[in-house]
């Protein structure tokens, strides 16, 4: 018998879960939660590059939705909307009886706090139901793929993960400029800075998560931030950056443990690949960027790169980019998983971690 699923969200990640749960028979649509009132009324297959001939109209009503009793609910809400709707929106489709993969970070719960934590088992006591927080970093590159690497060391001296992306193609100043800091002199960027609050919570998860399947607790973590600059002017989508000003930033968060530094996660936004004092090169013609990069130090040690790319944009996919695609496939890929799992907060398993 197929999953009865509803999508709750439809933006570039929902939108790339939907299209899945459409098109595969394991799984039966039956609702769509949608934020824009423009998008209330359609059918769901309309929304994500199929025909629209599903029969499943997405609603704006909440109440619409929770009356359904769908047996999972993909969770896609926007990173962007405020913690505590997630939060309970989330609880109320598990209080009643629904479970709940989100791709709205709560990957660690006890890093939001004890009662954040006791809320979310307390939903799941009550309405026998799972809870599973999917994703890329946080959820998959620190936590599952570098700690299975960790399986076949005989010891860890420490670990880093890099993210880099190149922002250059963003063409709203508002966003590049004004929220993210590039483009802007050096000493406008810090740990203070809005952009580092709204991704704190997701890294210092990652991390904490991670420290758990090591089988330890992390002491502290120490967040810093690096900026680059270049003596030449360069001309990206927004317009020209100016010498000295911001062309490339790497916020790192440090995690401690046993008085030295054992984890760290680097997110590194770059406006041009040409910065040879990140160790960053143009690339050939053909090639691609290294999407994340690992440094596993220890015996033996290990770096590992990840290439993420597509030749030609899917159909329905205007607008996004490879990694909402994977986020949206790492929690319709759970599915069966946590269908299968004991009613509770449901976490993937790593085989073989090492354990420090």
């Amino acid at each position: 018998m197929a999953i009865r699923v509803v999508q709750w969200a439809t933006g570039a990640v929902g939108r790339a879960a939907l299209a899945e749960l459409i098109e595969n028979p394991d799984f039966q649509l039956v609702g769509v939660l949608v934020y824009d009132p423009d998008k209330a009324g359609l059918d769901a297959g309309a929304l994500c590059g199929l025909p629209a001939t599903t029969g499943v109209v997405a609603t704006t009503d909440k109440d619409a939705i929770v009356a359904l009793g769908a047996d999972v609910v993909v969770h896609a809400a926007s990173k962007a909307h405020a913690v505590e709707t997630n939060a309970e929106d989330i609880c109320r489709l598990l209080a009643a009886g629904s479970s709940v993969i989100t791709t709205t970070s709560y990957n660690h719960l006890p890093t939001y706090g004890a009662d954040t934590e006791a809320a979310f088992a307390r939903a799941c006591a009550e309405g026998n139901s799972r809870f599973h927080a999917a994703g890329e970093n946080p959820g998959f590159m620190f936590e599952r793929l570098v700690t299975t690497i960790t399986g076949l060391s005989k010891s860890i001296d420490r670990i880093d993960l890099y993210e880099a992306v190149d922002v250059s193609s963003i063409d709203s100043r508002p966003m590049l400029v004004d929220l993210m800091g590039m483009g802007r002199p050096p000493e406008d960027v810090s740990a203070d800075s809005p952009i580092i609050a709204k991704l704190d919570m997701a890294y210092r998860q990652a991390l904490n998560a991670t420290a758990d399947v090591l089988g330890i607790t992390l002491s502290d973590i120490a967040v810093s931030v690096e900026c680059t600059t270049l003596d030449r002017p360069i001309e990206i989508a927004v317009g020209t950056i100016e010498p000295g000003l911001v062309v490339g930033q790497r916020f790192s968060w440090t995690g401690r443990w046993n008085d030295r530094d054992l984890l760290a996660i680097h997110e590194e936004w770059v406006l041009t690949r040409d910065l040879p004092q990140w160790g960053l090169r143009p690339l050939a013609d053909g090639e691609k960027a290294p999407l994340i990069r690992a440094v596993i130090k220890g015996v033996p040690s290990f770096e590992l790169q990840l290439d993420v790319g597509w030749d030609d944009v899917p159909p329905g996919f205007e607008g996004a980019n490879p990694g909402h695609l994977m986020i949206g496939m790492s929690a319709v890929r759970a599915i069966p998983y946590v269908m299968a799992a004991p009613p509770g907060i449901v976490t993937a398993p790593v085989f073989g971690a090492i354990q420090l």
